[in-house]
């Protein structure tokens, strides 16, 4: 089943290099789950491309097209372990807290803009804090 997490992550102003501790969420698949999503999403653009078969001259690129493009879909859902949902956290620059939606992307670094200041952002992994020992 998708589990829901929530990752640590940082804003950074490329303005100012300013950072700030943020909160993305993600949705991780199993290899069953990334195998069934994929096969469903290649039968569905065949679907189409069926449906398209019965459209007068229109069907001799829309049936190869969606046949193909089932078959892009099936490869990129395929590698997708974590889909990426929104990250949470306060703007470096503004100070005001901001959410910003990641179109299925989980991937870090990611660059956007502060909604509210227009300040751009990067998106980045948060280093792992280290235990100092004596």
């Amino acid at each position: 089943m998708a589990e829901n997490i929530t990752r640590i992550i940082h804003f950074k102003s490329q303005r100012n290099g300013e950072t700030n501790p943020a909160d993305m969420r993600v949705t991780t698949f199993s290899l069953r789950e990334q195998k069934m999503r994929a096969i469903k999403s290649m039968l569905f653009y065949w679907l189409i491309a069926a449906f398209t078969a019965l459209i007068p001259i229109a069907h001799l690129l829309l049936v190869p097209g969606f046949f193909i493009g089932g078959i892009i879909v099936l490869s990129r859902r395929w590698k997708t372990a974590e889909e990426g949902h929104d990250a949470t956290g306060a703007c470096p620059a503004c100070g005001k807290q901001i959410c910003i939606p990641l179109e299925k992307i989980a991937e870090l670094p990611q660059w956007h803009n502060c909604p509210e200041c227009s300040n751009p952002l990067v998106l980045e992994q948060a280093e792992p804090e280290e235990d100092s020992q004596p």
